[in-house]
């Protein structure tokens, strides 16, 4: 193999590494928590708002898909 394809192995599975520890779903879930709360408290329309907040819901649906596909 390539130094390329040796570093991208090395950094796809740091990666994976850094985002299946407990530590660091719980920093990102408390971020998206605070996101959330800021979006619902901000001044700006409620449809935006709820637009906002639909986006953030299918993106993560999509994540969790993308996640259990990949595993299998």
């Amino acid at each position: 193999m390539n130094k390329q394809t040796i570093f991208a192995k090395k950094a796809g599975k740091g990666l994976a590494a850094y985002l299946t520890d407990w530590k660091n779903l719980l920093a990102h879930a408390l971020l998206g928590c605070i996101l959330l709360f800021i979006a619902i408290i901000a001044p700006i329309h409620l449809w935006a708002k709820l637009g906002l907040i639909i986006c953030l819901v299918i993106l993560n649906i999509i994540r969790m898909r993308w996640a259990k596909a990949r595993k299998n």
